[in-house]
């Protein structure tokens, strides 16, 4: 889910994951949220990854346009 200007939306109750604090996806430091997924996730790392795969995509259509 997508908040305004791009950030992830991370309102809902279903990103807390209880109190657990398991290792992140991304940086697998320990983390109580969750993404969309239901994995462990920082909101933080869960955006830098965003970020990138929007600018890799961005690259890949401007490589591919030329």
């Amino acid at each position: 889910m997508t908040g305004p200007h791009g950030s992830l939306n991370w309102r809902n109750a279903a990103h807390w994951g209880g109190g657990r604090h398991l290792p992140c996806i991304h940086c697998r430091r320990g983390a109580f949220c969750r993404d969309d997924h239901g994995r462990p996730c920082h909101k933080t790392c869960a955006e830098a990854v965003s970020a990138s795969r929007a600018e890799q995509a961005a690259h890949d259509l401007t490589e591919g346009a030329a």
